[in-house]
Parts: C-alpha cells; structure tokens; sequence
C-alpha cells in the first residue's frame, strides 16, 4: 500500500522544480548514480528517472528530510536498496517473513564470506539514542532467529540502512548506515571486526 498522500509531489518532480530544469536535474542524477555505483535505466525516450536517487540528491540540496521521505514509499527504497546490493555482488532476498514467533526482514544479502540481515528506513526525521538502540535490538533479534531457522552457514550482520544523508556510525554493533554511504560501507565491512554485531 502507498502511504504517500495523492497530493505528494514525487522526488523527480521536486528536483526538477529546485534544479531549474529536467536536463539539469538528470545530470545531478547521473552524477550521484556513479558516486553509488549503480545505472540509471533507460527507457524509450532516455533515461528513466529514479526516485531514490532525486531524494537523495534533494536532502544533499537541503530539502528537510521530512518533506523529502513523504514523497517516497518504502517500496521505493527497499527496491532501490536491495537493487544496490545485487549490482555489489550480493545474492538478495526480500521481504522475508518467519514465523514462531512473527519477524520480517526487510532485505537478506548474502556473499561468500558474510551475510547482511538489513531493516530499511526511510524515516521524516532522525531518531533519538534510546529509540535508535530499540531498532538495533529488534534488528539483532530478527537475524538471530533467520541465521537458526533457515541455517545460514556465513556469518550475519544486522544492518540498518536509512535514507539519512549521514555518516555510518553503529549502534549496539549494528551499523547505521546511510544509502549514499552503502557503497563504501560494503567496500570495508569486515566479518572479523570485534566491534560489530556479528551472529
């Protein structure tokens, strides 16, 4: 469902409005996706824009972060997030549901040596400490019980990635990591690193 108003103007539409212009704002586009490393699609009359990436590009630009997640649905940026990962080499679930007792994790991504159990979030403002450590806890728990009943062999990192233009930082072991910074946070994660929150 679509928790967006229908009078939401979408991310694309609002960079085109602050950019001046849809050539200027593709450009800007462009310019984020190879910082990201991922491709903007083509479509039949050219690049097809995408939505995570104008949001993205509108908090850089100083949009408040509220008026920005608005205009986004989760869909949009769990898709978009598990999408970077797959062109990074991840082999990607999504919307996992387990049961005895209920959980759902956003995004599973599994490589040779480590797996990431992922809760994205795409929230209007950031969060305080104490609210912040309860997602990493449930984050914990839900990978715990994923790695135990489905026997994932490589060890798993509970991740918590968020729309926040931000620098990485962790909580309670778990990184929170925002999605301009997913790139170089999958560059040097280390499954032996004692810091980090690894099942």
């Amino acid at each position: 469902m679509d928790s967006r108003s229908p009078a939401t103007e979408r991310p694309f539409d609002l960079l085109v409005r602050k950019m001046g212009g849809q050539e200027s704002a593709i450009e800007l586009l462009q310019e984020l996706s190879l910082q990201m490393g991922v491709r903007l699609q083509q479509g039949l009359w050219g690049i097809v824009p995408d939505q995570v990436l104008a949001a993205v590009a509108l908090i850089r630009a100083g949009m408040t972060l509220d008026a920005v997640s608005a205009s986004l649905t989760w869909q949009e940026f769990e898709g978009f997030c598990a999408n970077l990962l797959r062109v990074h080499g991840y082999g990607v679930k999504t919307n996992i549901v387990l049961t005895r007792p209920r959980r759902q994790i956003d995004i599973f991504a599994e490589a040779h040596t480590l797996a990431l159990s992922i809760d994205c979030k795409h929230w209007g403002k950031s969060l305080s400490g104490w609210a912040l450590e309860r997602v990493a806890t449930e984050q914990i728990e839900r990978s715990t019980l994923y790695k135990l009943k489905r026997s994932v062999k490589v060890p798993v990192l509970p991740v918590i990635l968020t729309l926040l233009d931000s620098e990485a930082r962790q909580v309670l072991g778990v990184p929170v990591v925002p999605i301009f910074a997913l790139r170089d946070f999958l560059v040097t994660v280390n499954r032996f690193d004692e810091e980090l929150a690894i099942i």
